[in-house]
């Protein structure tokens, strides 16, 4: 099972055609984040379970890599499963698709909260109680994302029976000033939420840890469903494609720079003109490459064979399970008295693989198929 369903049936009667771009470009995602995570772990930053103390040296690097990852990779996500909702929601219909959203995707994370998380989070205990040391380390972790796919199936349930199961009657072609639109608003919300919010900060209810980005992930799930019901996906051209190039490039070279000179401080929020920028730069970005890289897999990359459906298939197992093998990774390459980067290379080689490798026999054990 993947985290959605790339099956399509966006005209009516038509039987479901499986998107294989969509499986492959998740296939990438999904390694981008196990590849995200290693980077953490070598950043000098504390924000994984392990953090090896030798990766001060190389943290302007890795710290880039990681906000240009940060820019876009998980919106992207939330495009793809925005896209296949309702889809989903059509074959099933609301009890059906909650049910099975509440098992894929609602076991995997009581699972992570409760056990796993705990577990990885033994390096952290204090010392205190057992049973204090054990509530401060229950959370989500990286399946915040499976929490607030979650939150967002809820609400699309509810905005369909608010709506009564309205379907908008005529497909409306992809065009530039409608992306160039859903830029500027998207900027000027992630704008304004980092007034309040700032790149950094941590909201314990949701336990998000990037709460500044809310924004583009609600617009960019959203805009997945308007996708779907307009059959955008499919009629992606290769100039719309380039256009998102063009546009990711020139945010690069005009607002980040703009952002970056403002100093760290003040592109992170507050609502400062090197906030604006940055706000500017990332949500441009995203959309940038997000249409670049659906226009070149949807050209390029529509076709699996036996070894693509292996990695598709096993992706959202990968995502569950990645937080132990990139852990437990950190912990070994300990030993080791070589250069963070030097690290980080070698975890990549061994990491990436051992993951989708150890999701087959997970997924082989008696009922977890059905969850994962």
């Amino acid at each position: 099972m993947t985290i959605t369903d790339s099956r399509d049936s966006t005209l009516p009667g038509a039987p479901p055609r499986r998107l294989w771009f969509a499986d492959n470009l998740r296939i990438l995602l999904t390694s981008l984040v196990v590849l995200h995570h290693l980077a953490v772990t070598y950043s000098g930053l504390p924000l994984w379970y392990y953090t090896d103390p030798g990766g001060a040296g190389t943290q302007i690097g890795f710290t880039s890599f990681l906000l240009v990852d940060q820019a876009w990779f998980m919106g992207a996500f939330f495009l793809l499963s925005g896209y296949f909702t309702p889809g989903s929601y059509d074959r099933k219909g609301p009890r059906a698709f909650l049910r099975e959203r509440l098992i894929r995707l609602g076991i995997p994370l009581v699972v992570f909260y409760f056990v796993l998380n705990p577990l990885l989070s033994f390096g952290h205990y204090h010392g205190d109680a057992l049973l204090e040391d054990y509530l401060h380390t229950i959370g989500s972790g990286p399946l915040w994302f499976v929490l607030a796919l979650l939150v967002f199936d809820a609400a699309y349930v509810l905005f369909r029976h608010l709506t009564r199961n309205r379907r908008a009657r005529t497909r409306r072609p992809l065009t530039v000033p409608m992306v160039a639109g859903f830029v500027v608003v998207l900027a000027l919300l992630t704008y304004l939420l980092r007034i309040l919010l700032p790149i950094g900060s941590w909201v314990p209810i949701a336990d998000f840890p990037t709460s500044a980005y809310l924004p583009q992930y609600i617009g960019f799930f959203a805009m997945g469903i308007v996708a779907y019901r307009n059959g955008w996906f499919q009629s992606i051209t290769a100039r719309m494609g380039w256009t998102g190039l063009g546009m990711a490039l020139g945010a690069c070279a005009v607002f980040l720079p703009l952002a970056l000179s403002a100093g760290t401080e003040a592109m992170n929020g507050n609502g400062t003109l090197g906030s604006l920028c940055y706000a500017l730069w990332d949500s441009t970005f995203a959309v940038g490459v997000v249409l670049a890289l659906l226009a070149l897999f949807g050209r390029t990359f529509d076709a699996q064979g036996r070894f693509g459906r292996y990695l598709s298939g096993h992706a959202f197992t990968v995502y569950v399970i990645h937080a132990l093998v990139v852990t437990a990774a950190g912990y070994a390459l300990s030993a080791l008295d070589l250069p963070a980067l030097a690290k980080f290379a070698i975890g990549a080689v061994l990491v990436l693989p051992a993951c989708f490798l150890l999701a087959g026999p997970i997924r082989r054990l008696p009922g977890v198929r059905r969850v994962l």
